[in-house]
């Protein structure tokens, strides 16, 4: 069944689907606001409106949905804090109805036939650029949305995104504030810097014996040896049982299996359909409803058209403009009642009566079935019997490891009689590290873990450790080799180079001290290099971010040291010392020149001005955040974290 799952989550329509709930998601986020309204416990308040224990909870099984399809198969879900998250959502939540009551209280309103159309120009319900039903509701499904609610909540999301775009696309900027974000950002500056890099000075210092004993002596922690273990260890997999004389496969066994899978493909069906919806909502009663879809069929049974009259009747914003067809889909897609109705049609073309859903009264009409072809039974023999050991290894894994557990945990001390107990090797391996972990099962961060922490130091087995779903793992210490001090010979060469390096640097904050005196004194600059053996480089026109090659040679620290220089006088210079991670700069600023936005492409222009205006758009959204808030009222009870 695992191996089924995986198999699907690999298909097309699996990735179209993750990619249309992250797409959902990223541009909604919808809060769930219509749901659980209980009496459970408030984790905030907007206004009248309380955020529930529950609701919080549904969204944080969203938000984690979405991370996890997002993230990719490989990634860890443990390392999701689940505070943070909690936090992140909650703050999301009330984000979000603040805008909800704002849009309201301005009196914002979404049309449906507008809700309708954005609903069928998403991206997120679409496949080869077309509307596609089946995603559709598949993405409701597995957000844990209803129609209804899943519908409320969408025009809530567009009422406030349109509040949202209306603050936002509104911040303007005028040609004048553009050219001054122009004069800074296109700013260029000419500079020179001498460089007094740490390997230039190292032959310039002494690292006596002494001073190497005395750092040996003074920080014998560093210099101490890992603590290292010798260990024995049991490993069991199902792969390794597959093959165990106890497991036989029987031909009854083979034949159940075969039947099983076949009728599991064969009712993996799709069906095509079409329908007409007369929805039930807040403006019409069922009793309207139900009458509406009966003249509907009425007028079906005197020959209209059902294409046409979907058209013009139907009201299913996805299906409606193309006479009512909907997506080839299998079974889980569709609302129960709706499925049910459409899987008791036999024929092509057959009309059901109305029914209701969900969603109000349907008429449907059956267009197709796709059946798959299943493949006989001798071409399937092997692969049959193969499932089958497997399922039974799987099953004598479970059984094995159970025993091993308890054999470990009575052993205690020792784990050669729970070894040999189920007829396994003992295996051994000599001077692991945390550090240097060893190969195979003993390279796993749990089994270093489990190896180096208290209980099995102090002597005792592991418990099982699991890896994967499909191999454990048991593990004991039998020598343990303590830290201790390296020989002095061993690291006297890291000695040596760490103190160099720290004398050099030395060296150059007494240079660079010096140096600023001199220049700043008006000594020439070329004579202060000389006396350093050092020269300067000069750089011209450079700008705040890299605009040719050559500026790639300059030091990103001293380039941004040089923009932090005042600017100087015309015909003087300013000075100033750039401390680097390999020693230091001197960096003397001798002109600027503002930018000219009539010197700038009207690309660039267009782009600055995006930037800068949506950044103030942001700003003022974040503004109106806060104002909302204090009006409204926003009240954060006691954390309380959601039940997992």
């Amino acid at each position: 069944m695992l191996q089924k799952l995986r198999d699907q989550t690999q298909g097309t329509g699996f990735k179209i689907l993750v990619g249309a709930i992250i797409l959902v998601l990223v541009l909604f986020g919808f809060g769930a606001t219509n749901l659980f309204l209980g009496g459970d416990p408030e984790v905030a308040r907007v206004g009248d409106y309380a955020i529930t224990q529950n609701t919080l909870a549904v969204e944080i099984q969203r938000e984690r949905r979405r991370i996890l399809a997002q993230m990719g198969p490989d990634f860890d879900a443990s390392s999701i804090d689940p505070l943070q998250l909690s936090e992140y959502v909650t703050q999301q939540l009330v984000n979000r109805q603040i805008l909800y009551q704002t849009a309201s209280g301005l009196g914002v309103e979404i049309p449906p036939e507008v809700v309708n159309e954005s609903l069928i120009a998403s991206e997120a319900y679409q496949v080869d650029g077309q509307f596609n039903e089946a995603v559709y509701r598949q993405t409701l499904q597995m957000m844990g949305y209803n129609p209804v609610d899943f519908l409320s909540e969408y025009t809530a999301a567009l009422s406030s995104d349109k509040v949202r775009d209306a603050i936002t696309d509104s911040t303007a900027m005028t040609d004048w504030e553009l050219a001054e974000i122009v004069r800074v950002v296109n700013q260029r500056r000419d500079f020179a810097y001498l460089n007094l890099a740490v390997e230039a000075y190292l032959d310039e210092v002494e690292v006596t014996e002494e001073d190497v004993e005395i750092r040996y002596e003074e920080e014998a922690a560093v210099f101490m040896t890992e603590l290292t273990v010798d260990a024995s260890f049991i490993s069991l997999s199902v792969d390794e049982l597959v093959d165990a004389p106890s497991i036989e496969v029987t031909e009854d066994e083979i034949l159940s299996l075969y039947e099983e899978e076949r009728s599991a493909s064969l009712s993996d069906e799709r069906r095509a359909s079409s329908h007409i919806l007369i929805q039930v909502n807040e403006e019409r009663t069922d009793a309207m409803a139900e009458e509406l879809i009966t003249q509907a069929a009425i007028r079906l049974r005197q020959g209209e058209a059902f294409e046409d009259l979907a058209r013009e009747v139907s009201e299913d914003p996805g299906s409606a403009k193309q006479g009512g067809k909907l997506d080839i889909a299998g079974k889980g897609i569709f609302d129960a009642e709706f499925e049910q109705a459409l899987w008791d049609l036999t024929d092509h073309g057959e009309v059901s009566e109305p029914i209701r859903s969900q969603f109000g009264y349907h008429i449907i009409r059956l267009d197709g079935i796709e059946q798959k072809d299943y493949p006989d039974l001798e071409s399937q023999r092997e692969t049959l019997a193969q499932k089958v050991k497997r399922s039974k290894a799987a099953e004598l894994f479970a059984e094995t490891a159970r025993r091993l557990e308890d054999g470990a945990y009575d052993e205690q001390n020792a784990l050669i009689a729970t070894a040999e107990s189920e007829g396994l090797m003992l295996n051994r391996a000599e001077g692991i590290s945390e550090s240097q972990p060893g190969e195979g099962v003993l390279g796993h961060t749990s089994v270093v873990n489990a190896l180096f922490s208290d209980d099995v130091l102090s002597g005792n087995n592991s418990g099982g450790i699991v890896l994967g779903e499909e191999q454990i793992v048991f593990v004991r210490v039998d020598e343990q080799y303590p830290p201790e001090l390296k020989p002095l010979e061993s690291v006297r060469d890291d000695i040596q180079a760490s103190l160099a390096r720290e004398k050099a640097r030395l060296l150059i904050d007494e240079y660079k001290t010096q140096a600023m005196a001199r220049l700043e004194a008006g000594e020439s600059a070329t004579e202060v290099a000389r006396s350093l053996g050092a020269q300067w480089i000069q750089v011209d026109g450079v700008m705040r971010n890299l605009r040719n090659p050559r500026e790639t040679e300059i030091p990103p620290s001293i380039r941004e040291f040089a923009f932090q220089l005042p600017r100087p006088s015309e015909g003087e210079r300013s000075l100033g010392i750039a401390d680097m991670d390999n020693g230091a700069a001197l960096v003397t600023l001798t002109r600027v020149t503002q930018g000219d936005i009539d010197a700038t492409s009207q690309a660039e222009v267009a782009e600055l001005r995006r930037v800068v205006e949506g950044r103030a758009g942001q700003l003022q959204l974040q503004s109106l955040l806060q104002s909302a808030e204090a009006e409204l009222g926003v009240e954060r009870p006691a954390s309380v974290m959601p039940e997992a």
